[in-house]
């Protein structure tokens, strides 16, 4: 991704994050292995890694290997934006104490790695209410195809785009039990669009996000 486009981009998130945002940003902050669910924060576990031209990516760790991936959501019931700390380096794992409620991902990437991140994936993570439960959201893929395209300019001088292209994948990993997981939405509005929704109908939003 050329560093302008991927520029406007980031600028468009935190944009949107300026908007909506009622408060500074949130942090979420890490479960213990004894912590449980209470009605105020769902304790949720997982994991989330890349998958590039099919191979795993973890262990993580800073350039030139591939750093620990991490996401912003914009809560859709305050419009608050919450900051999900970095996976496991060895496994992307992750064990939260989530706030429950209807998220929407605005950004997944690695913080120290600026041109690895993806803005908009039109990710959702639906996180209830509930009481004593860990509630697994299965395992989250970053599955990327690297490219590297040549286009001509208006000019008719010749450029080179590369990069990597995301799909996403969650694959259910719990067992038996009630879940909330990770899922895409592709209608779901971005950018401007998602602020001008939220405005104009936050419940409306909130079910085609989750139901």
């Amino acid at each position: 991704m050329d560093t302008p486009r991927r520029l406007l981009r980031l600028t468009s998130v935190i944009g949107l994050l300026a908007l909506l945002q009622g408060c500074a940003m949130s942090w979420i902050r890490h479960a213990a292995p004894q912590d449980a669910s209470t009605p105020e924060f769902t304790v949720v576990a997982g994991r989330m890694n890349y998958i590039v031209d099919g191979q795993l990516m973890a262990p993580y760790g800073s350039a030139p290997r591939w750093g620990a991936p991490n996401l912003i959501a914009l809560r859709m019931e305050d419009g608050n934006p919450y900051v999900f700390p970095q996976v496991d380096e060895a496994t992307g794992a992750f064990r939260l104490k989530v706030p429950p409620g209807a998220y929407v991902v605005s950004q997944i990437g690695p913080p120290i790695q600026p041109d690895r991140h993806t803005t908009w994936p039109r990710l959702v993570l639906c996180v209830p209410t509930t009481q004593g439960e860990v509630l697994n959201v299965g395992h989250l893929q970053l599955q990327g195809t690297r490219y590297r395209e040549t286009y001509t300019l208006s000019t008719g001088s010749e450029q080179v785009s590369q990069g990597v292209r995301y799909r996403f994948a969650v694959v259910d990993e719990g067992g038996p039990g009630r879940r909330s997981l990770f899922r895409e939405v592709p209608d779901l509005p971005i950018g401007q669009r998602l602020q001008e929704r939220w405005q104009q109908d936050k419940a409306g939003l909130i079910r085609q996000v989750c139901g």
